[in-house]
């Protein structure tokens, strides 16, 4: 036993020092192959691709090259695709905008060359109508009417490339619907009568903030649609009702009514329910497209409650007005003379009572002597230390919920700070037209003036 004791020692070191070794030459294998990973991932990362890798690595380094070539074929192919879409969408917005200038062109044509022929051809049938033999009266007729349907058709898309070109502008003001319904009843009287339909109007002694001129005739087209859209016996009801701040104009008729999967084209051009044969009497799709574009410009939109068989309702909402009641003043402050009276006109034009004050001493005047009655105030300053903050405050004094907008050159940290702590909307130079309308429309204490444009 004694004997075997050295031997047993001896193979047991030889053991252990067996195992250390795999262990080690295991740590050192791994440790080469971690450091020729990361070299590769380093070469590969930094735009290099490393000619020599270790043989352990290189099933799986072949595999990730030609992942890589496969990526980058595929980008290539898509930015190939991105190339054609491009010049693909490029000549058809060329094509696009051929199209429109050649419609906008022949409308203007058509517009010049007919409107004036037509006209004179009514005024003549007029004539002959007066001056015609017996039994030539219903022939003259027909042809009357479908030259006014002519006629009728040439001002609708005349009007439509009017909106496409927004050379149309609402002019909004005071508008007794009283008034309106009483004229609207003159014109639609005939019609109603000749197709059976009775018409009544309930204005309610109220009035809107609008332009008369568009809302006569935006009303007008929904009068004409519901009459055609109503049997005879059937009638048409055109009433206001007040709903908070606003007035809701409705159209209503008892008659055919619109199928859901019809509604959503509704308002589309040339789109019509129900006219198949494209009968000229019951027009040409115009209507409902017209009387949305007419909505979008006095700021509201027209919308539709319709089941087939069960009727339709037409409706929008105005801003409410009364006789009594005057338009909101807004307070404007700015020392340039050219946009000082470009901001008043454009105010006016929505309804406002602009009132221009050329230095901060003259709107500090007009907020004392009024009592602070201004619904809005437009400022425009120069900077943090600009004196016509003093008219900002007081105006945040007097009045806190009137609307108060900073018009501002840069987007200087103490200026918007200033009209933060005012409770103040700030806008940058030049102001855009729609924002700085909508933000008219937004009391002051809801919002801060981080908002800068």
């Amino acid at each position: 036993m004694d004997a075997l004791q050295p031997w047993l020692l001896a193979s047991g070191a030889a053991v252990g020092a067996g195992v250390l070794g795999a262990a080690a030459a295991r740590a050192w294998i791994l440790r080469r192959i971690r450091g020729d990973a990361r070299a590769a991932a380093a070469a590969i990362e930094a735009g290099a691709i490393p000619t020599e890798v270790d043989d352990a690595l290189a099933p799986l380094y072949l595999a990730f090259l030609r992942e890589i070539e496969g990526l980058k074929a595929a980008l290539e192919d898509a930015a190939q695709q991105r190339r054609q879409m491009a010049a693909e969408m490029v000549r058809l917005m060329q094509q696009s905008d051929g199209a429109v200038r050649a419609k906008d062109r022949l409308l203007a044509a058509t517009g010049h060359d007919l409107r004036q022929p037509l006209q004179a051809m009514d005024l003549a049938l007029e004539k002959l109508q007066r001056a015609a033999p017996t039994g030539a009266g219903r022939e003259l007729a027909q042809l009357q009417a479908g030259m006014r349907t002519i006629t009728e058709v040439l001002d609708g898309l005349l009007l439509l490339s009017q909106f496409d070109a927004g050379t149309l502008q609402a002019h909004a003001g005071p508008c007794a619907l009283a008034g309106l319904f009483t004229e609207l009843s003159a014109l639609q009287s005939t019609q109603a009568g000749a197709a059976g339909v009775a018409l009544h109007w309930h204005a309610g002694e109220l009035a809107v903030f609008s332009d008369p001129g568009m809302l006569a005739s935006l009303l007008g087209r929904l009068v004409d649609n519901a009459i055609k859209a109503t049997p005879r016996g059937g009638r048409v009801l055109v009433a206001a009702r007040r709903r908070g701040d606003h007035v809701r104009i409705e159209v209503r008729d008892n008659g055919i009514g619109i199928a859901p999967v019809h509604q959503p084209r509704l308002f589309d051009e040339f789109f019509q329910v129900g006219n198949p044969e494209r009968d000229a009497r019951n027009g040409f799709g115009l209507g409902l497209s017209i009387v949305s574009r007419l909505a979008a410009l006095l700021g509201t939109r027209v919308e539709l409650r319709s089941r087939l068989h069960g009727g339709s309702c037409f409706w929008l909402d105005l801003p409410r007005a009364s006789a009594a009641r005057r338009p909101p003043r807004a307070l404007l402050l700015d020392r340039d003379p050219a946009r000082r009276d470009a901001l008043a006109a454009m105010l006016a034009s929505w309804g406002y009572a602009p009132e221009p004050a050329e230095d901060a001493a003259r709107a500090l005047a007009a907020l004392d002597g009024t009592g602070g009655s201004h619904d809005a105030l437009l400022c425009t300053v120069d900077g943090a230390d600009d004196p016509a903050w003093a008219a900002v405050a007081r105006a945040a004094e007097r009045r806190p919920q009137a609307t108060r907008i900073i018009l501002c050159p840069r987007a200087d940290r103490a200026l918007l700070d200033n009209a933060s702590r005012l409770h103040a909307h700030a806008m940058l130079l030049p102001a855009a037209p729609a924002k700085l309308r909508a933000l008219l429309a937004t009391r002051s204490g809801l919002n801060t003036a981080r908002d800068a444009a």
